[in-house]
């Protein structure tokens, strides 16, 4: 009986013991699942580099949206099809018919994406307006010089560079206020562009910085800022909503599509029912008064609602379906991607060509098509070997110089 309390002494002890073992066994079970974790955990962080200044983050670069790369290629192409086919004088055959659709669609899309690459600017720089300044300088620059050397083209960069001169107060405006400037800009324009009179012109050296010039940016000229605006603010609103959402994309292609489509049919039905008679504007047939009926004139580039609304609902309509269709088919759009990302150079590729190579209005519609091919295919394949080396173009890498540092990115998601 003496040794009872001892036996069960013993025996409490080796039970502690046992339990204290497991304890152990499951922390070291639990080790290597814990360190595992780490890894992953640690790929959301900024990479740290080394340098004579000591430790610095590098911030991680933000995935590129190739639908808005695809959309820009697309608009390239278009814009090249404009320039060297010659559409007017052959009006009723089918290529002309074809290339006629292209008129006034490159520009408006081009400008648009302008804006959503303003907003993703301003959202990766810590100085964004020092940045956007620098690009308008340089842009207003290269449009000068080639508007002094190329004969045959309205250069846009002027009025790029304008535009992104006014971001540096549009980007920090609310949503709401850019939506509200939207038909503001295209109703002023719709005044202004019939009343001021003159004809429209390019803005060369000795205008440049003249009362005629910048009547020219903002009123008179090919892109003036009253309506052509009106895309550029657009898109900045655009670059704030979530374009890698599919739902978007199909939103913007399938109402983009009513709105493109509708607003053509609808001011061209609305003509022939009543028999309207446009009175075009400055530079064709105007007067320089205020036509309501020119209001409804849906013609590329006529600065008015029907056309302007229309070329807005089409280049969301193109945008939609380049967001769907460039993550689904990575390589069959590739070339196009590849052009769309060096979109500036190859607007000065394309300038230089119309200066070096004889106007092919001279030949048929056929053999124009098979260069407006060419030209863009001869791109592509720069491009394409260009893009292996570097992530933009010359003339994108360019327009880097000066800016300022970039925002980390978030450490997690």
């Amino acid at each position: 009986m003496s040794r009872t309390p001892g036996i069960d002494a013993n025996a409490l002890r080796l039970a502690e013991a046992a339990e204290q073992l497991a304890r152990q066994r499951v922390v070291a079970a639990t080790q290597p699942v814990a360190a595992t974790t780490q890894p992953v955990a640690a790929t959301t962080q900024p990479a740290i580099v080394t340098t004579h200044h000591g430790p610095q983050v590098r911030p991680k670069k933000p995935a590129r949206i190739t639908g808005i790369d695809m959309a820009r290629g697309l608009a390239m192409f278009a814009m090249t099809v404009v320039h060297f086919v010659n559409f007017r004088e052959n009006e009723g055959e089918t290529l002309a018919t074809l290339a006629s659709h292209f008129r006034g669609r490159a520009m408006p899309l081009f400008v648009m994406l302008g804006g959503i690459g303003v907003t993703y600017l301003t959202r990766r720089s810590k100085t964004p307006e020092r940045d956007l300044i620098i690009r308008a300088i340089m842009l207003f620059a290269l449009g000068l010089v080639l508007t002094e050397y190329v004969d045959r083209l309205a250069i846009i960069l002027q009025s790029y560079g304008l535009f992104f001169i006014l971001a540096t107060v549009l980007w920090r405006l609310p949503s709401k206020v850019l939506l509200a400037l939207v038909p503001a800009i295209v109703a002023t324009g719709a005044v202004t562009y019939q009343l001021v009179g003159t004809p429209r012109r390019l803005t060369p050296f000795d205008e440049a910085f003249t009362v005629a010039g910048a009547e020219s940016l903002i009123f008179d000229g090919f892109y003036p800022l009253f309506p052509v605006g009106a895309f550029f603010v657009f898109g900045i609103w655009l670059g704030r909503i979530n374009l890698a959402s599919e739902r978007v994309a199909a939103v913007l292609a399938g109402v983009g599509t009513v709105v493109g489509i509708g607003t053509t049919v609808i001011a061209n039905a609305a003509v022939e029912r009543f028999n309207l008679q446009i009175v075009f504007g400055r530079g064709r047939a105007g007067d320089g008064m205020f036509h309501l009926t020119r209001l409804l004139d849906s013609e590329g580039h006529s600065a008015m609602p029907a056309w302007v609304i229309s070329a807005l609902g089409t280049s969301a309509a193109v945008l939609g379906i380049s967001l769907l269709l460039a993550p689904r088919f990575p390589r069959l759009v590739r070339p196009v991607v590849a052009v769309g990302s060096t979109a500036l150079t190859y607007y000065v590729y394309q300038a230089w060509l119309t200066n070096v190579v004889p106007p092919t209005f001279e030949t048929s519609l056929g053999t124009e098509w098979i260069f407006t091919f060419a030209v863009y295919a001869s791109f592509v394949v720069l491009a394409l070997i260009w893009k292996v080396f570097f992530d933009s173009g010359p003339f994108e890498r360019a327009l880097r110089i000066g800016s300022g540092p970039k925002k980390a990115a978030p450490t997690s998601r």
